[in-house]
């Protein structure tokens, strides 16, 4: 079962490159991509660190502790898939990001 929290408007997300926000009692990790929000977990599986704040390249977040990379569409990490991170579907409804999380 999940539901649809409502991030807040799409205008108040800071991307840079990604917008952090905190939802559901997660911290999250906004990213827009040609035109699509895409959502994944803001913190690297291998020390912690905000993906949000990592390098966007070519559809991928480079962490910027240790290089890893994650598509951003799938979560898929680049060293091995014990690393991926969890995406999230989202949608836009009357210009706010919502985000579909599990119960």
């Amino acid at each position: 079962m999940s539901q649809w929290l409502d991030a807040g408007p799409i205008a108040d997300l800071k991307f840079d490159p990604g917008a952090p926000v905190y939802i559901g009692g997660k911290w999250l990790a906004v990213f827009l991509l040609d035109g699509e929000y895409h959502v994944v977990d803001n913190a690297c599986p291998h020390a912690s660190a905000p993906l949000c704040d990592g390098t966007l390249m070519d559809g991928k977040i480079v962490c910027h502790l240790h290089l890893w990379e994650f598509d951003i569409k799938t979560g898929v990490c680049d060293v091995g898939e014990q690393w991926n991170v969890r995406t999230y579907p989202t949608r836009v409804v009357e210009e706010r990001l919502q985000i579909e999380l599990p119960k």
